[in-house]
C-alpha cells in the first residue's frame, strides 16, 4: 500500500518538478547556485540577463578563472548557464562569459556561444564537445 501511495506520488508530482520554467528574476539565483554546488568550479562574479539588440536574450556570466583550467573553467560556466536557460520560461539566445584569470597580470577573455548548441553538446550530448569549441563557441 506505501509503495502505491510512493508511485502515484511520483506520477503526479515529478512532472510538474521537470517541466518547472525558470522567470528571468530566477536565473541569476538559479545559476549562483548551480556554481555553489561544484566547489571545483570557477568564482562566479555576476550574472545578468540582458537583450541584446543583434543577438537576442543573452546570459552573462562573470567569472575568476583558474590559469591551470581555463578551459575546464569556461566549460563549467557555459553547462551552468545553458542548464538554466534550457528552463528558461523565456527563450534565451546567446550566452556570454567574461573570464577573467586570476593571476597577478589579470586579463579577460570574452566568449560567445548560441544557447541551443552549447545545450545541444553540453546538456543533451547530441554533439561532441570538441565540436561544440570549434563550431559554436567564439572569442572576442
Amino acid at each position: 500500500m506505501m509503495n502505491l501511495r510512493y508511485f502515484l506520488l511520483s506520477f503526479f508530482f515529478v512532472p510538474l518538478i521537470s517541466t518547472a520554467q525558470i522567470s528571468d528574476l530566477k536565473i541569476p539565483e538559479s545559476v549562483q547556485r548551480y556554481f555553489q554546488m561544484n566547489r571545483l568550479g570557477p568564482e562566479l562574479i555576476s550574472v545578468d540577463i540582458i537583450d541584446n539588440h543583434e543577438s537576442g536574450r543573452t546570459i552573462k556570466l562573470k567569472i575568476i578563472a583558474n590559469r591551470n583550467k581555463s578551459g575546464k573553467d569556461l566549460g563549467f560556466a557555459f553547462a551552468a548557464a545553458a542548464a538554466i536557460a534550457n528552463h528558461a520560461d523565456r527563450p534565451i539566445e546567446v550566452i556570454w562569459v567574461d573570464m577573467i584569470m586570476n593571476f597577478k597580470d589579470s586579463e579577460m577573455t570574452m566568449a560567445v556561444a548560441p544557447v541551443d548548441c552549447t545545450i545541444d553538446a553540453i546538456i543533451l550530448k547530441n554533439t561532441e564537445t570538441k565540436k561544440w569549441w570549434q563550431d559554436c563557441l567564439q572569442f572576442l
